[in-house]
């Protein structure tokens, strides 16, 4: 038996205990065969970790997952796309030497190429949606701290954007984003890179990452919203986040954006225990109860853009479906409107069926 983040859990893996929330309900008994459904609804709840078997899995696990993003390959061709790509693995290659520096040398800290070095890969990309559309043809890269603080900060760029901020508070954010993470370049690599289940002490050190973070930025020369987005970006608006348990009165306003970026990034990121997960899946999982753990005011922006950037794109729908996203349900931001061949299908109308596949 062995405890397993719940952002790391997979199909077919078995309970080993009763599961309950924090208000004592139980959510899922013992011996349960876990399903995607189960797994949206345990994150939905905000539970932090699963007892698992040991060496257990139900053999209707072992097939792989369609990929959610169907790679558009007139993007791939295009010129801007190649330096959009080129300009995000120097900056990746840039950012693992300069935080490394930081944490080992105690190097000071180079906000402003950082910056630079990222703002040139926005520029590259032309438009925001073209930044999330080329960010998804990346999500073959294998997880690191490196690639996830950049893709987080320039999904933070592009959300600052949609919050209506001037110029500097989106350069802020771009730079909250690149450091939020930089904590876990203290938590030993193997625990890190560990595929699925973590020990009870393992858990606890994960749980490190936030306050090393903020104890290696907090005297440096740098905004302290910066400091405090390390600190503060796994908090939850309902206090049930760590590392303090902060509720939303208390965290900093910066970091309550990060949280948001950080969260959408690592779900539908590629992980070395799953595939990304669909962002539709994943904006369903934020309507369920996300409006009691992060800035409503925030997360509804988000999402309503992040939504509206898959407007006219090809989906492969759970019945097998293809159409067009030619509507969005405000009331239901995961749940489309479908124009196929011969119909409209109405997602919000139909609970049975999902978006499976999505081409941008």
């Amino acid at each position: 038996m062995a405890q397993v983040l719940t952002s790391e859990l997979q199909e077919g893996m078995i309970t080993a205990d009763d599961t309950y929330s924090d208000s004592g309900k139980m959510i899922v008994p013992k011996d349960t065969v876990l399903t995607k459904s189960l797994i949206t609804r345990l994150i939905n709840l905000g539970v932090l970790n699963v007892e698992i078997s040991d060496g257990e899995q139900a053999s209707e696990a072992e097939e792989p997952d369609e990929p959610f993003q169907m790679v558009n390959e007139e993007l791939l061709k295009k010129p801007e796309y190649k330096k959009f790509k080129r300009r995000y693995e120097n900056q990746v290659r840039d950012l693992e030497d300069h935080l490394n520096d930081i944490v080992t040398k105690n190097a000071p800290v180079q906000v402003d190429a950082m910056l630079n070095n990222t703002m040139t890969i926005v520029h590259a990309a032309g438009s925001p949606l073209s930044v999330m559309s080329m960010m998804a043809t990346l999500q073959n890269y294998d997880d690191s701290t490196f690639h996830h603080s950049l893709n987080v900060s320039l999904i933070c760029n592009i959300f600052a954007g949609w919050l209506g901020f001037e110029d500097k508070v989106v350069e802020l954010l771009t730079l909250c984003g690149l450091f939020h993470d930089i904590g876990k370049l203290l938590i030993p690599p193997e625990i890190i890179k560990k595929p699925g289940k973590l020990t009870d002490e393992e858990f606890k050190i994960i749980k490190t990452h936030p306050t090393l973070g903020y104890n290696v930025l907090k005297d440096k020369k740098m905004d302290p919203h910066i400091q405090l987005a390390a600190l503060m970006h796994h908090e939850k608006a309902d206090g049930s986040g760590y590392p303090l348990g902060l509720t939303i009165d208390k965290i900093d306003w910066a970091a309550q954006i990060v949280t948001i970026a950080d969260i959408y990034e690592a779900l539908t990121a590629r992980r070395v225990y799953r595939g990304p997960i669909n962002p539709f899946k994943v904006i369903s999982m934020f309507e369920e109860d996300g409006l009691k753990k992060y800035n409503p005011e925030y997360l509804l922006t988000f999402l309503e853009h992040v939504v509206n950037s898959y407007m006219n794109c090809k989906v492969k729908l759970s019945n097998g479906v293809e159409g067009d996203i030619v509507y969005i349900n405000k009331v239901r931001l995961s749940k489309p409107m479908i124009k196929t061949s011969d119909n409209f299908i109405d997602l919000s109308r139909s609970s049975d069926i999902s978006i499976e596949s999505v081409r941008s």
